[in-house]
């Protein structure tokens, strides 16, 4: 788990609370009534606000180069993409530890949004508008999904601070629907300019428009459990206006600048400059290497190998001398499946950092832009390597979009077949992830069309050999699970949501109830008399009616 990086965030979020201040003094010699050289709002650059704004959405997702953690991590390791350490869930993540994804909304993000609007819309950049309008509804979502109950309705009103209320969840989804539609009709608007800084979509109306249909798609099929919202569904895939590909993808594109600032994939900093940082969980290495009996077409994508065989030093990884667990069944996989080299940990595993920092698995080319795995089993460690830290943060691709479609088909009812999406959201991940950096590819270990038309063989036999639904959900999910590496804010809500697909158990036989979302940051209750901490982290939000134990 990466260092947290307090000052810097701090730093980089107290830009705009100076442009913003506003002081006003009186003196009988000098008469001075406004100070010259505070900025008020209407002086304020309205591109400058939503730089921040983008800014502070990013950072909620992903956290900031080089040492935070973002609500994608978390989800990552909760659903073992990548290690927990645990060894419980009640004390895997310290409220002071949640403060870095809390503050980049409620310290920046909406402050700005609420200073920047009167002003955008008195200038007519409504292009300006309705991207804060679409990242706020994006990030409240986000904060309801990961904590529940939040503030929203008094979070910035300048009365209640620092005691605000908290909001129903249910009550904030309805608001961001309200949100997200007016953002589509400021986009109709004429405006008087587009954005000079858009790192989502250079100012591309179509392409926001695109994505807050997609997020409205997403709203549907997160609240399937307690709403149906069928016919909504239907309407936006009968106007076709919603991402359906790759070149419509809503993702963050990082660059190699790795000084003022640091512009790089913040995994790519926190594992290739001094050395790999975190653990791959070993069954997520496991599906994709060996389950199927032939090797993901990603694999070699997602993951670079350090080391080409296990460590037989127990003083480098001590599981290899130990036994599974007893509550570990025959098909879990404990320690190393293999001896080639795919070196990580299992789920809640808390033994301290053995000297293997060079000898791990770590991130491959995508999404983080590192290095692709040709076999050539060398030491990450540096910066000057493939894209140098040029990756991307994959908020919502096309492939995403499929998979939730082949959920909302199976359990909805609604427009399609979910084989069908189910086959598409399979090749898109392919072309995304096989076409990333092609130049940064050992063409000898490429994957080739013929590897993913039979990795699609055996996927769609698995689905045909399903049952009922259930049994098809677990194919959907897992598949979805494999193509959402690099976020873990949807593998997260769909785990919850559906219970697929079977996850590796916790190293300790009673871990406590699986987190249904998570303790308040220590920022918000500690400076809160309206607020008080969860008893525990099996609290859970509005739209998951699953029953306790439901998920482990």
């Amino acid at each position: 788990m990466k260092r947290i990086n307090i000052k810097g965030y701090k730093l980089l979020m107290g830009i705009c609370a100076v442009m913003i201040l506003a002081v006003s003094c009186e003196t009988t010699e000098l008469e001075i009534l406004d100070n010259p050289n505070a900025v008020s709002p209407d002086q304020s650059s309205v591109d400058f606000f939503l730089n921040s704004i983008q800014s502070g959405a990013i950072a909620q997702f992903e956290g900031i180069p080089l040492n935070n953690v973002g609500l994608s991590e978390l989800g990552m390791e909760v659903t073992r993409m990548m290690q927990m350490a645990g060894p419980t869930y009640q004390n895997a993540y310290a409220p002071t530890f949640l403060n870095q994804v809390w503050t980049p909304v409620y310290s920046g993000a909406l402050p700005d949004i609420r200073t920047m609007i009167p002003v955008a819309e008195e200038q007519g950049l409504y292009t300006h508008v309705g991207i804060a309008k679409v990242l706020e509804a994006m990030m409240m979502i986000n904060m309801v999904d990961f904590f529940g109950d939040v503030p929203y309705s008094e979070a910035t009103d300048g009365v209640n601070f620092p005691n605000p209320n908290v909001d129903s969840g249910e009550e904030i989804y309805a608001k961001m629907l309200g949100l997200i539609d007016e953002a589509l009709i400021d986009f109709a608007k004429e405006e008087t300019a587009l954005p000079a800084s858009d790192r989502f979509y250079g100012g591309d109306e179509s392409l926001w428009i695109k994505f807050a249909n997609t997020l409205k798609l997403k709203i549907y099929v997160q609240t399937r459990l307690v709403d149906s919202n069928a016919a909504a569904i239907n309407q936006i895939l009968a106007s076709g206006d919603y991402i359906k590909d790759s070149t419509e993808d809503f993702e963050v594109k990082w660059s190699a600048t790795d000084t003022n600032p640091d512009s790089r994939h913040p995994e790519f900093g926190a594992n290739f400059d001094n050395g790999t940082a975190e653990y791959m969980n070993t069954t997520y290495m496991y599906w994709m290497v060996e389950e199927k009996g032939m090797m993901d077409p990603r694999a070699r994508y997602y993951f670079y190998r350090q080391v080409g065989q296990n460590t037989t030093d127990v003083n480098e990884q001590s599981c290899i001398t130990e036994f599974p667990p007893a509550h570990f069944g025959p098909e879990d996989i404990y320690c190393n499946f293999s001896n080639e080299g795919y070196w990580g940990r299992i789920h809640g595993d808390n033994d301290g950092i053995p000297p293997d920092r060079a000898k791990r698995t770590t991130f491959g080319l995508y999404p983080v832009g590192g290095l692709f795995d040709n076999d050539s089993f060398i030491s990450i460690t540096g910066r000057n390597i493939s894209t140098q830290g040029a990756g991307i943060s994959p908020i919502m691709l096309s492939s995403y979009v499929d998979f939730m479609l082949a959920e909302a088909a199976l359990f909805m009812g609604t427009s399609g077949n979910p084989r069908d999406y189910l086959e598409n959201g399979i090749r898109k991940s392919m072309e995304k992830v096989i076409n990333f950096s092609p130049t940064n590819v050992d063409p000898d270990y490429a994957a080739s069309q013929q590897d993913i038309d039979d990795y699609l063989t055996l996927v769609l036999d698995a689905y045909d050999a399903a049952s009922n639904d259930e049994e098809r959900m677990a194919v959907i999910a897992k598949e979805y699970m494999i193509a959402l590496w690099g976020n873990g804010v949807e593998s997260y809500n769909t785990y919850r949501r559906t219970g697929q697909p079977y996850l590796q158990p916790t190293e300790i036989a009673q871990p406590g109830p699986f987190i249904r979302s998570f303790l308040y940051p220590a920022v918000f209750v500690d400076q809160n008399s309206n607020v008080a901490q969860k008893a525990d982290v099996s609290s859970q939000v509005f739209w998951d009616n699953n029953p306790a134990g439901f998920v482990n």
